[in-house]
């Protein structure tokens, strides 16, 4: 049982431990590593040490301990009960001293650390990049991992505190997350430069539906929440498929190739509209929009890096209520 390891009593610095010996936390960190890594050579590499020191910190722990830790033998090394108890407790320890490591890199208004998202591919709002670009100035150590994803994929790993912050496109604001809309996107349909219809003016919504679309994975396979579905089938597009990609710069190369039409963010294709090579329906009748939200889960505690992004993106999203977000 858990009582009977006395750690307290272990922990007791009252009596100096003797010379050459180590420490009590130093041996608490070796057998962490030792579970952690699943061998005591592993330890040894992790730690930069011998294996013969590994051994004999693991010895002494448990002699200290009075109860075996490891199981160990030519073939066979897993952790007794004893072993099981004590490794969650240190790795609640580690976890511990990794915040507070985290926090004591603050210096004034600078931070160090990593800061991941996820967003969907194409995401062109404004106050995203303006969020990335403060966070950036304010604490210039800060490295950035982003990924792309579908916004089903997004709304999920939030929601499972996977990822902490993530852009994706949806209908309504996810229930149970905090969703801040940095974008009401208006959409066109688009064709290429090598396709025959490029250029046309006089085209109606009745001549694309038989015309070779090109789609994202992610509302194809309707893993998405995403109002691109709705759209697309709203006007029964997408029946004759000739291409897909989860990432927005393959589809606009499939769509300038010619393989065949496809809805995009007006805004995100601006540079090639004006290069010639992308070409917008003219077509009156309909109206696409689709509305881009930052979504968080208020059930997540955030490292400072994430508590200092969601300031920011706070602060930008705030300053905006007033402002037109479309584009």
């Amino acid at each position: 049982m858990a009582s009977d390891i006395n750690l307290q009593k272990f922990l007791d610095e009252s009596v100096p431990p003797q010379r050459g010996r180590l420490s009590n936390w130093g041996m608490l960190r070796t057998f962490h590593y030792i579970a952690s890594e699943g061998s005591l050579t592993g330890a040894a590499r992790a730690l930069s040490i011998s294996q013969p020191s590994v051994s004999a910190a693991l010895q002494r722990l448990e002699d200290v301990l009075d109860h075996q830790l490891i199981e160990r033998g030519k073939r066979r090394f897993a952790l007794t009960t004893h072993g099981q108890i004590l490794y969650t407790e240190t790795s609640r320890m580690f976890r511990a001293v990794q915040r507070a490591e985290e926090r004591l890199r603050i210096e004034g208004s600078s931070l160090t650390g990593q800061l991941r998202l996820q967003t969907v591919t194409g995401n062109g709002s404004e106050l995203f990049d303006e969020s990335l670009r403060l966070m950036h100035q304010r604490h210039p150590a800060i490295c950035f991992d982003i990924d792309v994803a579908s916004s089903h994929k997004i709304v999920r790993n939030v929601a499972d505190q996977i990822v902490p912050f993530g852009a994706c496109l949806m209908v309504r604001p996810a229930p149970g997350l905090d969703c801040r809309l940095i974008l009401r996107a208006e959409y066109g349909i688009f064709c290429g430069l090598e396709h025959p219809l490029f250029g046309r003016e006089d085209i109606t919504l009745a001549d694309l539906r038989d015309e070779s679309y090109v789609g994202f994975a992610c509302t194809i396979e309707g893993d998405a929440p995403e109002p691109l579905i709705t759209m697309r089938n709203s006007y029964g597009l997408g029946q004759n498929l000739r291409g897909t990609s989860p990432n927005f710069a393959e589809v606009c190369r499939m769509l300038v190739a010619g393989l065949g039409i496809s809805i995009l963010p007006i805004a995100t294709v601006r540079n090639k509209i004006r290069d010639d090579l992308l070409w917008q329906f003219p077509l009156d009748e309909i109206e696409l929009s689709a509305d881009l939200y930052f979504v968080s889960n208020p059930n997540t505690q955030y490292s400072p890096v994430e508590t200092a992004f969601l300031k920011i993106m706070e602060e930008v999203t705030e300053g905006a209520k007033d402002r037109i977000i479309a584009v």
